[in-house]
């Protein structure tokens, strides 16, 4: 009896460890540029930007990363910016940048400008009018389908009798 028992903890153990699931990493870290931006900041207070990208990126880190980092950081506070453009750390210790927020969209108002009207010459000006064709009633109704006489009929019918219906 006590060797079933030990084989069926043993085997319970076995399962749990292989159910159990790994870690999720969202990514791996792979050079720390954003650590070492930041460090770069907090060992130099008082530089401007451009020495600080400068010794970033004699240590290997792309000018283009670093200068949106350093950018981010100012922006999400963990690094500060004065009037006369030196940089200082906000705080002792790196802390990650924040997942930023979509940037919001700017809705473009358009100004309704209203047309000018044209110029014509007098003789432009004047309304074109149509000719006007004498049709003879009978080759009129020899032409037209029955539904469409009918719709005439009932209309001509509602105008010289009026709406009683």
């Amino acid at each position: 009896m006590t060797d079933i028992k030990t084989a069926l903890s043993q085997a319970m153990s076995d399962w749990d460890e292989a159910v159990e699931p790994p870690k999720a990493h969202l990514f791996k870290t792979t050079n720390n540029v954003t650590r070492s931006t930041f460090n770069a900041v907090r060992d130099n207070p008082g530089c401007k930007r451009k020495p600080i990208l400068a010794q970033l990126e004699t240590q290997g880190f792309k000018l283009a990363s670093t200068t949106s980092i350093l950018s981010q950081m100012i922006k999400q506070r963990l690094i500060r910016e004065e009037d006369d453009g030196t940089l200082h750390a906000n705080f002792k210790d790196y802390m990650p940048l924040k997942a930023t927020a979509k940037p919001k969209v700017k809705v473009k108002v358009l100004k309704v400008v209203p047309t000018p009207k044209p110029k014509y010459s007098p003789i432009e000006a004047a309304p074109h009018r149509q000719e006007r064709r004498v049709m003879d009633i009978d080759e009129w109704l020899s032409e037209v389908p029955l539904m469409q006489a009918r719709l005439v009929y009932m209309r001509l019918k509602e105008i010289f009798e009026g709406e009683n219906k």
